[in-house]
C-alpha cells in the first residue's frame, strides 16, 4: 500500500505524491460510476466503508457494484456525493488480507494521490488531487483526466503485452510548477511515477 510521505534525511524534508501515470499503473480497478451508500467502519478514525456502482471500467474487473475502503474524507462529501448520485472516479486498489465491517467484506481500498487526499475524483467539479507527471499540472477538467487516463492505459497495455514489467520510479517535481505549489513544505518534492515513461526518472531517492 503506497502512501504520501515525508521523510528526513538530514536537514532535508521530501514529499512524495502519485501521478496519475503511477496510479493507473498501480491500480487493480479503475472506473467511473455513482457511490450508492457508506457505512462507518468498525475501526478506524475516519475510516468509511462504500458501495459503488460502475458505469465504466477503464481497467480491471466488470463487477458491479464494488465496495471498497476509503480514509480521510469528511462524511459530508460522503453523503452529498450518494444524495446528488455525483458522478466520481475511483482508483483501486486491493489488500491481501479483507476488511470486513458489519455485512460487508472487502479487499479493494481507495488509492493516494498526495498529501492523504483519496483518489476519489468528484467528476462534476474535480478536485486539486490530480497530478500529471508530464506536464507537472493538475487535472481539473473531466474530459482531460479521463482522457489522460486512457492513454496511459494504452501505453501501460503496450509495454505489458511485451511481457515486460512496470516499475515504481520517482520523478524530481520541477519548482515553480503547479505539482510543486501543492506538495511543497519547505521540501524537495517528487512524483512515483512508471519508470518505462519518464527515463529521467530515478529507481531511489538517494
Amino acid at each position: 500500500m503506497l502512501f504520501v510521505f515525508s521523510i528526513f534525511s538530514g536537514y532535508s524534508e521530501i514529499n512524495i505524491g502519485n501521478s496519475v501515470e503511477w496510479l493507473c499503473a498501480d491500480a487493480g480497478l479503475i472506473a467511473t460510476g455513482q457511490l450508492k451508500s457508506y457505512t462507518k467502519a468498525t475501526t478506524g478514525n475516519n475510516l468509511w466503508m462504500c458501495t459503488f456502482e460502475t458505469n465504466e471500467i477503464l481497467k480491471g474487473t466488470t463487477e458491479s457494484p464494488v465496495d471498497f475502503t476509503i480514509n480521510n474524507i469528511a462524511e459530508d462529501s460522503l453523503k452529498k456525493y450518494v444524495s446528488e448520485q455525483t458522478t466520481m472516479l475511483i482508483f483501486l486498489k486491493e489488500n491481501e488480507k479483507s476488511y470486513k465491517s458489519k455485512k460487508i467484506k472487502t479487499s479493494w481500498y481507495i488509492m493516494e494521490t498526495y498529501n492523504s487526499i483519496p483518489a476519489f475524483i468528484n467528476l462534476n467539479t474535480p478536485q486539486q488531487a490530480l497530478i500529471t507527471a508530464y506536464t507537472f499540472i493538475v487535472l481539473t477538467y473531466r474530459d482531460l483526466i479521463i482522457s489522460v487516463c486512457r492513454l496511459t492505459l494504452q501505453k501501460i497495455a503496450e509495454y505489458e503485452i511485451q511481457g515486460k514489467t512496470v516499475f515504481m520510479n520517482y520523478l524530481e517535481i520541477p519548482y515553480q510548477t503547479a505539482a510543486y505549489n501543492l506538495l511543497y513544505s519547505r521540501s524537495t518534492c517528487y512524483l512515483t511515477v512508471p519508470h518505462f515513461m519518464f527515463p529521467e526518472s530515478k529507481e531511489q531517492l538517494y
